[in-house]
């Protein structure tokens, strides 16, 4: 299957060539995956995806959707893909309804089906109680709700959401994900993903593009990714106030312990002596005074800081 887009030596130099956003990215979308392009705040995310719409054309490098260089049909693109940016500044000025419901008609619907399917986005996104209120009136975490009704309106091919969830809490942080994951499944929608939320790439994208001072470090599946880094697994315990010392030393017996804070400890520990070290912390003993305790996978955000990334990146639960 042909590829939606293809990312070739994509390059982006401001400032007189002192600053590179991007620095010979090269990569594919496939059809029908959620990709998440996944770096710390200022990697060149952004740049990248304003690039693979049109809005910003390159230092030096192409975009092909479908093909075909966006920057030379610029209207396939503008058919077949939707975005949305990190403020929805175009759509301030109108209600919600409208904001969805004119955002349909721009993109071809009849008028009574973008009225059917604004209004079901809508109270999918459980804006219902604003439908007539005005997008600027509204908090910031509702406005990027209708930042996504608009870019979900429409029936495109191709999905484009940069932090889509920045704000929000995890309820609607959830809801957007759900909504996004319905479309791909039951539609077959491509969605490409600009996040630094760790959690949100886990458990939504098919692949991850990891991007850190404009280059791209990786790009796998999020199961082979994680199995670059260190297999072992974490175990983090909180033991009782004063008795960290104690635990320190007996959990030292397993494998090596870092400490996290006054009472807070994490083992490392090879998975086939996992069992054996949980028995030990669950049944207790004079040694191990641990009040709490949680199992911790390889995680994306060890892959990144395996790859050398510079800070650590968001893992909201």
């Amino acid at each position: 299957m042909e590829p939606v887009y293809e990312v070739e030596q994509l390059t982006k130099v401001y400032k007189r060539g002192q600053v590179r956003a991007n620095d010979g990215i090269t990569f594919e979308v496939r059809q029908g995956e959620i990709l998440g392009v996944f770096g710390p705040n200022g990697a060149g995310k952004s740049t990248l995806i304003k690039q693979m719409t049109g809005m910003t054309r390159p230092t030096s490098g192409d975009v092909l959707f479908k093909g075909r260089s966006v920057f030379t049909n610029p209207l396939e693109v503008i058919k077949k893909v939707a975005y949305y940016a990190q403020e929805p500044y175009a759509i301030t000025s109108l209600t919600v309804q409208e904001a969805v419901e004119f955002t349909g008609k721009l993109r071809g619907m009849a008028g009574q089906e973008a009225v059917i399917q604004a209004k079901r986005l809508i109270e999918k996104l459980e804006l219902s109680e604003f439908v007539n209120k005005p997008v600027k009136q509204l908090s910031g975490g509702q406005k990027k709700l209708v930042g996504v009704a608009a870019a979900l309106v429409g029936d495109m091919d191709v999905l484009i959401l940069d932090e889509p969830t920045n704000e929000l809490d995890p309820e609607k942080r959830r809801l957007i994900w759900n909504t996004v994951l319905e479309l791909n499944r039951d539609q077959g929608v491509t969605v490409l993903l600009v996040t630094h939320n760790v959690l949100e790439a886990e458990q939504v994208v098919d692949r991850v593009a990891i991007v850190d001072y404009g280059k791209l470090l990786t790009i796998d599946s999020v199961g082979h990714l994680k199995q670059m880094v260190d297999q072992r697994l974490r175990i983090e315990t909180t033991s009782t106030f004063g008795r960290r010392q104690v635990t320190e030393e007996a959990l030292s017996a397993w494998g090596d312990v870092e400490v996290l804070g006054e009472n807070r400890l994490r083992l490392y520990v090879e998975k086939n002596r996992a069992a054996d070290v949980l028995g030990q912390i669950v049944e207790g003993s004079d040694k191990i005074a641990c009040e709490e305790y949680k199992v911790i996978p390889p995680s994306l955000e060890d892959v990144y800081f395996s790859l050398g990334g510079r800070e650590k990146m968001i893992h909201v639960k």
